[in-house]
């Protein structure tokens, strides 16, 4: 199958993948774009997403993954900065961790609006307008931030 390479986020074109891995896609979407462009570089990626995807379908991905131990990686692209509450990102850190083996990288990128810090509603739905470092603190509570480049925050599940 092809893909459209305009629609793969940033994040899954910056990140050194390994092959032979499993990633959990938190808050994915519907399109299948950035699954196929993972598969080329031979890792399984699974999307995990209420809004977009059937209880079926989520329902198995976490079968999937928790029948393996958990993932071997974790993404969330584009995905805190359109939660309005503090507490339902806290939440999507928790399940991000809870689902990944320990010392699986996580990968969270963000769009960051017009940075002002004043969150909104946009054409295409709230934003959070948050730049990338106010992301931190929050990450923090639940990984061990090993890098931040090009926009990514890298983190481990350590414990």
């Amino acid at each position: 199958m092809l893909y459209d390479s305009a629609k793969i986020p940033k994040l899954f074109k910056t990140v050194k993948w390994r092959s032979h891995t499993v990633n959990l896609d938190i808050v994915g979407g519907d399109k299948e774009d950035a699954t196929l462009y993972l598969a080329e570089q031979g890792v399984s990626n699974f999307v995990y997403d209420p809004d977009n995807r059937s209880a079926e379908h989520n329902e198995r991905v976490i079968t999937f993954v928790m029948s393996i131990g958990g993932s071997h990686s974790v993404t969330l692209s584009n995905v805190l900065n359109i939660v309005p509450s503090k507490k339902d990102r806290d939440a999507l850190l928790y399940y991000s961790k809870f689902f990944a083996r320990k010392n699986a990288p996580v990968y969270i990128g963000v769009f960051e609006g017009d940075k002002s810090g004043v969150g909104k509603m946009t054409n295409k739905g709230w934003q959070a307008n948050l730049e990338l470092d106010e992301y931190k603190e929050a990450i923090a509570n639940r990984f061990k931030i090993v890098d931040v480049t090009d926009g990514i925050i890298t983190a481990i599940k350590s414990d």
